[in-house]
């Protein structure tokens, strides 16, 4: 019954509410923004030649449905111009005779001229941009490689337009396709193709229930200043506790939830509840022993900030820096979206998680001691 009140006590707390609607909100104009949004970059690409590579290059990229969106233009200056105005991540501008310079890369020559990439900003996509651009023009270079080595050493340097027009033939039936690969996560469950802008979503909701942790540290210690524990006698106040932190989790982890099926990031009801339920225990220690070292609210003001963005820069919310991995296993988020395609960190997140917990209770014993002690001097 004193939970059930304890609760009604939470969504009677404005800034309680004001967080619980927080997320909904963001969830729904993430994934408005996101709807039909699925490239992660847009290049403009300018071929003014009607050479066989160039056509070549211009069908590879028209056939193109990835995440990087190709937009052809017909002057070069409009194409600089929308680079620079950020209307095109980059562009790419291809020598008008592109025949002649696969020619001389198949002959081991150095280029005369070459595929000029503009930018306006350098970044991890655009190395990713450079090496696409080879890979589609190497078959051009790869077709023109075998042209030469069959006219020099099965031909002996006379090969007939018939016997050219069947060796490219030949050459262009083979291909590889989508079908040659499948993506899949280490537990054997396939990728499923999702905006990239919601991509990060798991992680944020992650940081998010970790402020939502330390928020009910802030409650605790006011409740406490205001004697809600004086009629609120417990044996064990651990479990006291842990019970007022688990009342205030119910209705974020339920949000938590619903926020990952409305935006087709759920994967299975078993690995999501597990892994949220460890998830859940781990924050609530963590913000036991937050409140419990610090000196009150204000140093939870002040430490929060701090910890929400080491979180998200060691857990794999938006890169994973695997160099800091010995300090990443520090953070209870990195535990948990490394477990959630992999049952290995559903181990860690467990021992992680009953770590902390000896943690809480061997620190809240020591502080209960501290205070007799104090209190017995005092008297």
């Amino acid at each position: 019954m004193r939970y059930l009140l304890l609760l009604k006590r939470f969504f009677r707390k404005k800034s309680y509410i004001l967080m619980l609607l927080l997320v909904p909100l963001m969830v729904f104009l993430l994934k408005e923004v996101g709807h039909g949004q699925d490239d992660i970059m847009s290049i403009g690409v300018y071929i003014p030649g009607d050479d066989e590579s160039s056509q070549a290059l211009r069908e590879n990229l028209s056939d193109e449905t990835g995440v990087i969106k190709y937009f052809f233009y017909d002057f070069s200056e409009e194409l600089k111009n929308d680079v620079a105005n950020q209307t095109l991540a980059e562009g790419w501008l291809v020598p008008e005779d592109l025949d002649f310079i696969v020619e001389q890369l198949a002959s081991n020559e150095f280029p005369s001229e070459r595929v000029q990439v503009i930018i306006r900003e350098s970044g991890l996509s655009h190395l990713l941009g450079k090496e696409i651009i080879c890979s589609r023009i190497y078959p051009s270079v790869a077709k023109k490689l075998l042209v030469n080595y069959m006219r020099a050493t099965v031909f002996q340097g006379d090969m007939s337009a018939d016997q050219l027009a069947k060796i490219e033939k030949s050459f262009n039936s083979y291909g590889l396709s989508d079908s040659l690969f499948k993506a899949s996560y280490m537990d054997s469950s396939e990728m499923i193709d999702a905006p990239v802008i919601l991509m990060p979503l798991r992680g944020i909701l992650a940081m998010w229930l970790m402020l939502c942790g330390i928020a009910t540290s802030m409650y605790y210690i006011e409740d406490q200043e205001n004697g809600l524990f004086i009629w609120w006698h417990s044996k064990v106040s651990f479990l006291r506790d842990l019970g007022y932190y688990a009342v205030a989790f119910i209705a974020p982890s339920i949000i938590f939830e619903i926020s990952l099926f409305y935006s087709e990031s759920f994967t299975t009801v078993a690995r999501e509840i597990s892994a949220l339920l460890l998830y859940d225990l781990a924050i609530i220690f963590f913000a036991m022993l937050l409140r419990i070292i610090g000196s009150g609210k204000k140093f939870l003001g002040m430490i929060t900030p701090v910890l929400i963005i080491l979180s998200a820069l060691l857990s794999p919310v938006f890169i994973d820096l695997k160099e800091l991995r010995p300090i990443q296993k520090c953070c209870p988020a990195f535990h948990y979206l490394s477990s959630i395609h992999d049952s290995y960190y559903i181990g860690t997140l467990f021992i992680y998680t009953i770590l902390l917990g000896c943690f809480a209770v061997l620190l809240l014993k020591l502080s209960v001691k501290v205070r007799q002690v104090f209190k017995s001097h005092l008297l």
